[in-house]
């Protein structure tokens, strides 16, 4: 079995088949009437960021920009990056900053944005680590999805990237991944074929390492047996800039655009001319490329763009909420946090970061926002610049110690010292891994903070990174922690509603904290160890970890109780419905995220100890009580048999781990799959309307993409 898509048709009025023009006749009618100049017209770039028009045939070109946060094209919304999306462990608040986006790339006059990212942040001192969903395919799968279905519920295409394994930006060019048919179908495929078959991606943007020898623009059991054959992708892939080596094979193996350079421009005439190339490969690509203009509206009408959208109070609005929700608190020793504003007399603020919004790693990614807000404005704004004392004390990395003393001072006459830092992008960066390869928090930080310890014992700290960090030789020293990775312009304010209370945090770790370098995988292109890094890698080498996976703390409590698992012996197939209920035993409401991971017993094919396989996030008043469900279906159960070449359900007995991080799962519980003949399970995960802007009268087609589960 195959879990693919299938493409139906059907008219929205009462008509006879004969009267209704199908997506696939269309298309043919479009490309019968196309020269061969005309076709490879459609397949390269024209201009850094666009296509070529065919003004002659009415076919507008594709106009891009990065942006996997926001639109890197002059000024816009700098929304969390990747990792701060996955943070906040919520699903609607990323469809929602996909839709921002979405209208900020039409705002901008753009119809393609280059991004979501869904890699897998595999090892934190990834200088792209920004730009990931986290270390878990489940949760990057549906954060990144949400985002991705945001961004097409406007006239804007997504690009979902880097397909696949792009975990190292040291030699990426030249990386040689070795990974299995499995990992690329189970493990790192598992974010992309949800975003295609549950997200309806548009576009997908290969990475620019090889796979078992193989560029990955190149690479056809990549692009054409995984994304085509079994996930059903049914429109265009882009290269990533200059990712192509050799035409023939990029064009024969499904690479359907090429950016960055001039190899099909140059290049695809003669290979044609000569046959090296057939007019079939030609005109498959090109369908593609229209199917795309299609169904996104780029071939009738498309509405244009509003540019009030960009930077709209709306979306300043949404990304203070989304920075609020990702924002994670990881130690809170002797309730020191919240802050009280009237009892506060001074604070010491200190740190590299601390007067400073850091808003990303270095890259194509970054966005420039119109403003942006220091921690030190945030706070300044709470509770006034008089009961500040604001010293920078370090740099991010270097061992420059001239301002330790003036730190000292300060701190020694505060009532609370809050120490930011972190990572900025001189030390992560698209092209270039974490300076100094460490995971540990860099430069002269943690020295800092211990001897600000030594005369103020009242030390907060608050970290700003792509890749975590590494505390370990400051975290006994450290009364509260919180981690905010890069929450996007509204940083600052969002970090004074936390520290004083204002708003209760909430977010969640979509990484594992590791102790030492020596406890992560090995760090190179070798991946078939089957975990994919973090808590799956901790579990199954029984390593201790500083933080775990999941966990994120709140200024109230919670408690859990009445697992119910129904039914509890399933035919294939067959969906299983886990509830839980969450009880606030603290004194303020509070936003909880129950988690849900599956473990396989007794199984016979290697699996993870765990896996996170659902999740919720919950508002739960003080004393309220609330049931929480998800649901396991064959999706949640699946893994790749590499000699079938199918996707399989194990029957046998499945656990249920219910909690509130990977290392705290208070609930537990069994069922039991039965073996039984596997049969189709269709259900539609899309419907498109063609055109998707109709004019008063129009006739209009729906497409719909079906999606065997079976």
């Amino acid at each position: 079995m195959k879990n693919y898509f299938i493409i139906v048709s059907c008219a929205l009025f009462q008509l006879s088949y004969s009267q209704i023009q199908t997506v696939e006749d269309r298309l043919t009618s479009i490309l019968n009437q196309m020269t061969m100049d005309e076709k490879i017209l459609q397949l390269h770039q024209e201009g850094s960021f666009n296509t070529a028009d065919n003004t002659r045939l009415k076919i507008p070109g594709f106009i891009m920009s990065d942006g996997p946060h926001g639109v890197r094209d002059g000024l816009a919304t700098s929304f969390p990056v990747g990792i701060g999306m996955a943070a906040m462990w919520d699903v609607d608040v990323a469809y929602r900053i996909g839709v921002a986006m979405g209208k900020e790339f039409r705002g901008k006059g753009k119809h393609q944005a280059l991004g979501p990212a869904l890699d897998l942040d595999r090892d934190p001192r990834n200088g792209r680590s920004a730009e990931t969903g986290g270390e878990d395919p489940y949760l990057n799968a549906q954060t990144t999805t949400a985002v991705t279905k945001g961004i097409q519920s406007t006239p804007a295409i997504a690009t979902i990237k880097h397909f696949n394994v792009n975990h190292r930006e040291n030699g990426r060019f030249t990386n040689n991944v070795i990974a299995s048919k499995r990992m690329l179908m189970e493990t790192n495929g598992l974010t992309f074929r949800t975003a295609v078959q549950e997200g309806g991606a548009f576009s997908v943007m290969n990475a620019y390492n090889l796979i078992n020898g193989e560029k990955c623009a190149e690479n056809p059991i990549l692009l054409t047996t995984i994304l085509r054959e079994y996930w059903g992708f049914p429109f265009y892939v882009v290269s990533d800039w200059g990712s192509i080596w050799d035409t023939k094979k990029a064009i024969s193996a499904g690479c359907d655009i090429e950016m960055g350079s001039d190899l099909y421009r140059v290049n695809l005439p003669t290979l044609v001319a000569n046959n090296q190339v057939t007019e079939a490969t030609i005109n498959q690509a090109v369908r593609r490329v229209l199917r795309t203009k299609l169904l996104a509206g780029m071939l009738d009408y498309q509405p244009e763009g509003d540019p009030a959208d960009v930077n709209s109070i709306a979306h300043q609005q949404l990304c203070l909420e989304a920075a609020r929700k990702s924002i994670v608190l990881l130690k809170n020793q002797d309730s020191i946090l919240p802050l009280s504003k009237n009892s506060i007399s001074k604070i010491a603020l200190i740190g590299p970061s601390a007067a400073v919004a850091q808003i990303d790693g270095g890259g194509s990614a970054y966005v420039t926002p119109f403003y942006s807000i220091s921690p030190k404005q945030g706070i300044e704004t709470k509770i006034g610049s008089s009961k500040i004392s604001f010293v920078k004390g370090c740099d991010i990395n270097s061992d420059d110690t001239s301002g330790f003393a003036a730190a000292r001072l300060a701190a020694s006459s505060s009532d609370v010292v809050l120490f930011v830092g972190g990572l900025d992008p001189s030390q992560e960066s698209e092209g270039m891994d974490r300076v100094g390869s460490s995971i540990n928090l860099p430069g002269k930080q943690q020295e800092l903070i211990n001897i600000l310890a030594q005369v103020n014992s009242k030390i907060i700290v608050v970290l700003y990174s792509g890749g975590i960090c590494g505390v370990y030789n400051s975290i006994n020293n450290i009364k509260g922690l919180i981690y905010a990775f890069y929450p996007g312009q509204e940083a600052g304010n969002a970090l004074a509603d936390i520290l004083f209370g204002d708003v209760n945090p909430s977010g969640k770790l979509p990484v594992t904290m590791p102790l030492a370098n020596g406890l992560l995988p090995t760090w190179n292109d070798n991946i078939n160890d089957g975990l994919g890094g973090g808590y799956r890698w901790a579990d199954a080498k029984k390593f201790p970890v500083q933080f775990a996976f999941g966990k994120g703390l709140s200024y109230t409590t919670f408690e859990y109780s009445n697992l119910v698992i129904n039914p509890q012996s399933a035919a294939f197939g067959s969906p299983v419905t886990i509830s839980v209920d969450v009880k606030n035993t603290g004194a303020r409401t509070g936003d909880e995220v129950v988690q849900f991971y599956l473990s396989h017993t007794n199984s016979s094919v290697a699996m993870p100890v765990k896996e996170l396989k659902g999740f919720k996030r919950v508002t739960v008043a003080p004393g309220e009580t609330k049931t929480v469900t998800t649901t396991i279906t064959n999706d949640e159960l699946y893994y790749f048999n590499e000699t079938s070449n199918t996707y399989q359900v194990e029957p046998g007995v499945k656990t249920i781990a219910v909690g509130t991080a990977s290392d705290s799962l208070l609930l537990t519980g069994t069922f039991t799959i039965n073996a039984g003949e596997k049969k189709p399970d269709l259900r539609i995960t899309n419907i498109k309307m063609i055109p998707p802007y109709p004019l008063k009268g129009q006739k209009v087609n729906f497409v719909a993409y079906v999606k065997n589960q079976g």
